[in-house]
């Protein structure tokens, strides 16, 4: 069966495609400020080549409630045609002409970083993240980027500050001018490489990495004395074994890359920001069963106070007990991950388990109401599972190798072998909590998305130990992956171009053993997926109905890779969750 939904499409909540930037000097008395007592900023909007577009974007700035305030609109002439800087000019723009003839239609500016002049408050002078989009285009674009300086006054030739392969994204300056931090992958163009935070001198020089472990730098901020960066990170010095699942805000010397942990506790932090005077750290932070809070924090104590909370209601809930366990693998690796149970449950009482996969393979899962997908706000996990633990469900959320916890060398440890090992990893945890009497082997399900789509599928063709499955935006044929999808690159640094490795594209794709399927399998796909094309998802549905197999396929309108629509968002879990209470019984 083919279900094509018709949902009523939800306005996008941001459709501006510009960067704004405030501009204000670290010292709070150099701020200029409007009449109506208004930081003035400035709004930066890369070119590339939409003529039209860049004109209509100035011209709307321009007219917003916000103009009066605006000290420039800065366009970053990005290599672009000559009539595309002209028409951002004529709309009233400042044009920023970072023109080399040489990279003509070559380029793409990604971000931006203000060097602050503190005699007048604003910037004079920027970082561009130069990315070669001829390398490299659309996902893995920033794989082949560069930093380079250009200044705001007219006729100064943009200067290169870092030039290497490999991501080098994300700059920032530090309060004092001094120097440039960025996120990058030292070099290395794999997707499965570090990103690790470094510094560089402001006007270029040797790069300075700090490793701390094969971290995976998500977001940071300077300390205002410009000495140490706090930053939020996934894997490394903070993130491994039973602290996998967290995501702490750390703090890291500049001079000697000594780092150590600020937020303590089973947390997944975001967004951190410090006050002017440096006496204040905010954050978002995800506990447990939450879906994350304002806190701010006192530096020099450590005492953080919540002050905001979200979703209310929860406290009226009786949420499920999430815990991290491990177990070891076929090979006596030690395999981590988390374990959802039922509000209520005692031990000696057999549930039935789902295995949830995560995206990937480099992803993982947190703490948080939602686990995989804390990252992004309006981004949530395609399966209820506090709700599947609400109706007697228990969950299993493993952490295979090739995904974050186990450092860069974990992540290798699935190149060119989907499927194997990390299936084994999976297996093994099911295997130890019948072992443990928590799991009844009758009562069985697994699912994912991504990457778990992917496993769930390569599972169903491996075993018929589950008794219903669900894939979401999920590969079958791994050749498609390279020829259709965006990230084709992407395939490349796991198993080579299809050409070249033909034989294990298909010996580790799910469609090459699709005749040994017995689950009943529930397929859900957004038609408009970019990075997983929908063919993959055809391919398996028509497959699987000609071999008379138990099959359902679900078509989101409008959806992507994820779904953002929360009447889709919501449309999809509850249908997950009946899938599952259909041909599981829960006692």
């Amino acid at each position: 069966m083919i279900r094509l939904l018709e949902l009523l499409a939800v306005p996008p909540v941001l459709a501006a495609g510009y960067l704004l930037l405030l501009t204000a000097a670290s010292r709070r008395a150099s701020v200029p400020r409007t009449g109506r007592g208004r930081t003035r900023f400035d709004v930066i909007v890369p070119a590339h080549d939409e003529e039209r577009g860049i004109a209509r974007t100035v011209q709307s700035l321009l007219t917003t409630d916000y103009a009066p305030e605006l000290r420039r609109v800065l366009v970053v002439a990005d290599n672009c045609a000559d009539s595309t800087a002209a028409r951002a000019a004529a709309a009233g723009a400042r044009v920023l002409v970072r023109d080399d003839p040489a990279r003509r239609g070559k380029g793409r500016a990604l971000a931006f970083a203000f060097e602050r002049s503190l005699a007048d408050g604003f910037a004079d002078a920027i970082v561009v993240v130069d990315a070669d989009s001829i390398v490299s285009p659309n996902l893995l674009s920033a794989f082949a980027a560069r930093l380079e300086r250009g200044a705001l006054a007219e006729g100064k030739t943009p200067r290169l500050i870092v030039d290497r392969t490999g991501i080098n994204n994300g700059p920032r300056y530090s309060p004092d001018g001094q120097w440039l931090a960025f996120t990058t992958t030292n070099g290395k163009t794999d997707i499965m490489a570090s990103r690790s935070l470094a510094v560089v001198r402001a006007r270029g020089g040797p790069v300075r990495t700090l490793v701390m472990d094969d971290a995976w730098v998500n977001e940071y901020t300077w300390a205002r004395d410009s000495k140490a960066i706090y930053f939020e990170a996934n894997d490394g010095t903070f993130g491994r074994g039973e602290h996998m699942f967290d995501q702490p805000i750390a703090r890291v010397s500049v001079n000697d890359g000594h780092a150590e942990r600020v937020v303590p506790g089973q947390t997944v932090d975001y967004a951190p920001s410090i006050s002017n005077d440096g006496r204040r750290l905010s954050y978002k932070a995800a506990e447990g069963r939450t879906v994350g809070d304002v806190f701010v924090m006192d530096t020099a104590t450590k005492r953080a106070t919540k002050i905001t909370d979200v979703n209310p209601e929860l406290h009226d809930r009786a949420l499920g007990d999430l815990k991290p366990i491990s177990w070891r693998s076929f090979d006596g690796m030690q395999i981590w991950g988390l374990l959802l149970t039922p509000p209520g449950w005692t031990a000696g009482h057999l549930l039935p388990l789902l295995v949830y996969i995560h995206g990937g393979p480099g992803g993982g899962v947190t703490y948080g109401l939602f686990p995989q997908f804390m990252h992004f706000v309006p981004q949530v996990d395609p399966y209820p599972t506090e709700a599947m633990t609400s109706a007697g469900f228990a969950v299993l959320f493993p952490m295979p190798r090739g995904g974050a916890g186990y450092g860069e060398a974990g992540q290798r440890m699935i190149v060119n072998a989907w499927g194997e090992a990390d299936y084994k990893d999976i297996m093994a945890g099911v295997d130890h909590l019948m072992a443990q009497g928590i799991a009844d082997p009758q009562r069985l399900g697994v699912m994912g998305a991504s990457y778990g789509g992917y496993m769930t599928n390569w599972i169903v063709t491996q075993t018929g130990r589950f008794k219903a499955a669900s894939a979401g935006a999920s590969l079958t044929d791994l050749s498609d992956e390279y020829y259709l999808s965006e990230g084709g690159q992407f395939m490349v640094d796991y198993f080579k171009r299809p050409w070249e490795n033909h034989g294990s594209y298909a010996a580790h794709s799910p469609l090459t053993f699709v005749q040994r399927v017995t689950t009943p399998l529930l397929i859900q796909h957004g038609e408009r997926d970019a990075r997983v094309p929908v063919s993959g998802a055809w391919k398996f549905y028509r497959a699987l109905t000609a071999l008379g197999k138990t099959v359902e396929f679900d078509i989101y309108p409008r959806g992507g890779h994820v779904l953002y629509e929360p009447m889709l968002q919501r449309e999809q879990m509850r249908r997950n969750l009946d899938w599952f209470t259909r041909w599981i019984p829960v006692r």
